[in-house]
């Protein structure tokens, strides 16, 4: 899992709260992901891609994401330029599926990692 700090908080609501991390560089997300603050998650991930390099995105600690966090998520694995990736580690396993079954896995912009 990634390093993150206390004041490094990049969004928060009842539901959601979303980390900048360090090793690696990237996002750490806890809560769930839905269509209440999915324009804030998504917003969040285009941001945070203007960087160089790969960004991590570590979901260990999400506990629900709905349709609409699937979409963002590949939307901004669509939208990376050359040579970047987004990478996600621990996608939950129910999300992973359904990303396998679509058939989003193989994005060139996309990267699940399994540790």
């Amino acid at each position: 899992m990634a390093q993150r700090a206390e004041d490094d908080l990049l969004y928060v609501d009842k539901q959601l709260s979303i980390r900048r991390t360090y090793a690696p560089a990237g996002l750490s997300v806890s809560g769930a992901i839905d269509v209440f603050n999915v324009d804030a998650f998504a917003q969040t991930l285009i941001t945070c891609l203007e960087g160089d390099g790969d960004l991590n995105v570590d979901l260990h600690h999400l506990e629900f994401c709905d349709v609409s966090g699937i979409r963002a998520l590949v939307s901004a694995a669509k939208d990376v330029h050359q040579g970047r990736r987004l990478v996600l580690t621990g996608l939950p396993p129910q999300l992973r599926n359904a990303m396998t079954l679509v058939g989003w896995n193989d994005l060139p912009g996309l990267l699940i990692d399994d540790s």
